[in-house]
């Protein structure tokens, strides 16, 4: 898999970020954003952490016509004993904004469509629980 542009990645991230960030504010849940300050996590409950990394793509071509396809990843999170149903409702909210279907302008010429979602297996550590989910997309003609 190769790293996108700059540019490209900029604008989708920040479509990715804005639709997460409105979805999570709209059911009344914590996001920690990456490389922002913040409070600690809550006491009880779950909040998202969106992924730090590079969204990365891979250049798919079939019969003279190519696309970029990639994913981005997001994290339900829980402190220790505050069971499965609070981790289980965060992740649905992401799982909920993020409908494969979905076209997510990013401007500057940038549509991405959404093809899929993966709901990870459970991580269970001292600090607490983990769920990875991932968001698959694909820009065609790039």
């Amino acid at each position: 898999m190769t790293s996108l542009a700059p540019d490209v990645q900029t604008r989708l991230r920040a479509a990715f970020d804005a639709r997460l960030g409105a979805a999570a504010a709209t059911a009344g849940l914590p996001v920690r954003w990456p490389n922002t300050r913040g409070g600690p996590p809550p006491a009880a409950g779950a909040w998202l952490v969106p992924s730090p990394g590079p969204m990365e793509a891979a250049i798919a071509g079939t019969g003279g016509h190519s696309a970029l396809t990639g994913r981005q990843t997001v994290e339900a999170v829980a402190t220790p004993g505050t069971g499965m149903a609070a981790l289980d409702a965060a992740a649905d909210i992401v799982l909920a904004a993020f409908p494969p279907g979905t076209v997510l302008e990013a401007g500057g010429g940038v549509v991405a469509g959404l093809t899929g979602l993966s709901r990870a297996a459970l991580t269970l550590d001292a600090e607490g629980a983990r769920l990875t989910l991932a968001v698959f997309w694909r820009i065609d003609g790039a």
